[in-house]
Parts: C-alpha cells; sequence; structure tokens
C-alpha cells in the first residue's frame, strides 16, 4: 500500500474469533451513502444483487447474490437511517458474523464509512478483509468518488496478513475486583491516574464508547497515542485503534484489545496489540511500555507486586 491508500483498518479479537474493521473518506454527502448502501439497485453496483424482497424492519432475513454461484443469507438486526446499520451475516455453514456499518459526517459533503465485521473464525479474516475493501472501492464509484487505490486482492490480504502475523499477547493479574479494574480504564480522569504519571505534562482525553475518541499527549518528550474506540464492553472488553506518533511520524492500522475476567484472586487482564508488522520488533518495544503503564495501573489498585508475563 503506498502514501495514497484510503484505509484504515484494524485487526482485534483472539485466535478463535477474530474482528476487523475499515474505515475510509468519501468525498459525498452522508444521505448519499447512506441511499446507496440501503437501496437494492445501487446496492448491486459494489455489494450484491438482493435476492427478493429486500430487509424493511429488524428480523427480517434477506439473501444476497454475490455473484459466481454464491447466495448468502443475512439478518437485519437494527437500522438507524442514515447513520447506521447492523446485521447477521452467514458464510456457507460457519456460525454467524455480526456486520456493523456507521456513517459519520467527515468534512464539508464528506462522510466517513466505518465496517466492523465482528465474530470471524480466523481462516475467513484475510477473505473478508480484502473483501470488504474491494467493495468499499466499488461504493467509491457508486457515489461518484471514484479513486485510483484500487489493488489486486493478493496485495490486500497481504495487508491483513501482516495484522494478524505478530502480535503482541500479555497477561497481567491484578489484586482488585474486575468492576475496579474496569473503571480505571473507563474515562480520561480514571486513565490520567495511572498512564505515564511519571511525566509532568501529560495530558488525557477519552470519550469511551463505540466511536468515541481517545488522546494521551506529553509534550514535553514529543509523544502522543490516539484513536478511536471499536467496542466498549464493560468489565469485559475494551478495544480501540491506536496511532502512536513521535519524531519519527505515526503509526498506522495498529489496534489493542483489553479484556477482563474475573478471578478467586481479583482479574485477569488480557491485552493484544496489532499492527502491519513484518517481524517481532515492534511487539518486543510496545512490550516495555505497556509492561511499564500496566504495572503502574496494578500498584494503583493495590499497592501489591505484579504478575506479567507474554503468552
Amino acid at each position: 500500500m503506498n502514501t495514497a491508500d484510503p484505509f484504515v483498518r484494524a485487526l482485534t479479537g483472539d485466535e478463535t474469533e477474530q474482528t476487523i474493521t475499515v474505515s475510509r473518506v468519501y468525498s459525498a454527502p452522508i444521505a448519499d451513502v447512506w441511499h446507496a448502501m440501503t437501496t437494492p439497485e445501487r446496492i448491486a453496483r459494489w455489494y450484491g444483487t438482493i435476492v427478493g424482497e429486500p430487509p424493511r424492519r429488524p428480523g427480517d432475513p434477506f439473501e444476497v447474490d454475490l455473484g459466481s454461484g454464491l447466495v448468502r443469507r443475512a439478518v437485519l438486526e437494527d437500522c438507524e437511517a442514515p447513520t447506521a446499520l447492523v446485521y447477521t451475516w452467514w458464510s456457507g455453514d460457519d456460525d454467524p458474523g455480526l456486520v456493523r456499518i456507521r456513517l459519520d459526517a467527515a468534512g464539508d459533503a464528506q462522510t466517513r464509512m466505518t465496517v466492523q465485521h465482528d465474530r470471524l473464525r480466523p481462516h475467513r479474516m484475510l477473505q473478508y478483509g480484502a473483501g470488504w475493501e474491494s467493495n468499499l472501492v466499488s461504493l467509491a464509484a457508486a457515489v461518484g468518488a471514484p479513486d485510483e487505490s484500487d489493488v489486486p486482492s493478493e496485495q490486500r490480504a497481504h495487508r491483513w496478513d501482516l495484522l494478524r502475523s505478530h502480535p503482541l499477547r500479555m497477561q497481567l493479574s491484578i489484586d482488585a475486583p474486575v468492576g475496579e479494574v474496569w473503571a480505571a480504564w473507563a474515562d480520561g480522569d480514571a486513565l490520567a491516574s495511572w498512564w505515564w504519571t511519571h511525566w509532568d505534562d501529560v495530558s488525557v482525553e477519552a470519550d469511551v464508547r463505540p466511536g468515541g475518541s481517545y488522546r494521551i499527549t506529553a509534550p514535553s518528550h514529543g509523544l502522543s497515542v490516539a484513536g478511536e474506540y471499536l467496542l466498549v464492553e464493560p468489565r469485559s472488553r475494551l478495544a480501540f485503534t491506536w496511532v502512536w506518533t513521535d519524531d519519527d511520524g505515526s503509526t498506522q492500522d495498529e489496534a489493542v484489545e483489553v479484556r477482563f475476567q474475573a478471578t478467586d484472586a481479583g482479574t485477569t487482564v488480557e491485552l493484544r496489540h496489532t499492527g502491519p508488522w513484518g517481524d517481532e520488533a515492534p511487539a518486543d518495544s510496545y512490550r516495555q511500555g505497556w509492561d511499564f503503564v500496566l504495572g503502574v495501573l496494578a500498584r494503583r489498585l493495590n499497592g501489591e507486586s505484579v504478575s506479567s508475563r507474554e503468552n
């Protein structure tokens, strides 16, 4: 991918179920993008042909002919015109995945579209990552905003392959109830009580909700990390994109997922950080930073030693 790449990608989940998130901006108003993604005649130009009656209300089943003999079934779960669409999607006999599509205004007559495909079996991840990108390129033409970003599906799959190849996995045991551990991540003030507290000029902003953003900066050190919350499941699961910025520039297509599990001894925190990394070096570098901030978190909550290890 080159500097003109219009996509922002994120891979979260684990070795049993994964979530892909793809977003991009279109030079078209929300109303037109919504019309293109919900009107059967226009859906056929970028996604597939609706078989029979299109869904009209939550709970309605429908089928999509993708061409080449591929017909997939789905169920509409939610629809909030003109900004949100949710449906369950079956790939053959696999367990159903959940697709969430969100539209946000991104400037004057511009729309940001975010597609999140959850509950994917890992062997399906490459197929859907590359497939959604190709679909969204076709959608650009359908809304009159074509671009030059179309590349072979093999190259798109390779990018997603990198995202899964060298993840950082860590596990931390904290002697505190899961509610207290979750609360430490739940808003900006809570994060500020343990994130980079060894520096005096750190600022933290966090809107902890799906689609909300966060930003943590240390101006005197030229460092910041920012992103968007992808999944927020209180006391259970938190996922967000991760853009690290320093003197060398900013990272791309990185994401973090944190899972919280209550135990007899307190709480187990499992962290997974992914990026388009060709070797172990980025994960090794991040491991040191995560060890430090998570250690501060544990000491803040219970004042005791921390058990931290790589999985």
